[in-house]
């Protein structure tokens, strides 16, 4: 699961996927308000979720996003 999210943030940041999973994806991949949406778009596409507005702001690292695909999936 890791890695396909690595996979989606590394595509949309347009970066390496070997970035360190705790990094802030806007102060270390320069993810801006607009991509952070398209990679909330692209998970939910990807792995036919939906995640709730209220929970955008918790995309902030890619552990992050496993933590929230994770409990969506729950």
């Amino acid at each position: 699961m890791e890695q396909k999210l690595r996979s989606i943030v590394a595509r949309i940041a347009e970066t390496s996927p070997d970035f360190d999973a705790n990094a802030n994806l806007r102060d270390a991949l320069g993810v801006d308000s607009v991509r952070s949406l398209e990679i909330v778009f692209e998970i939910e596409k990807e792995l036919g979720l939906a995640v709730p507005e209220d929970r955008y702001a918790e995309v902030k690292t890619l552990n992050d996003i496993v933590s929230l695909v994770s409990s969506l999936k729950a």
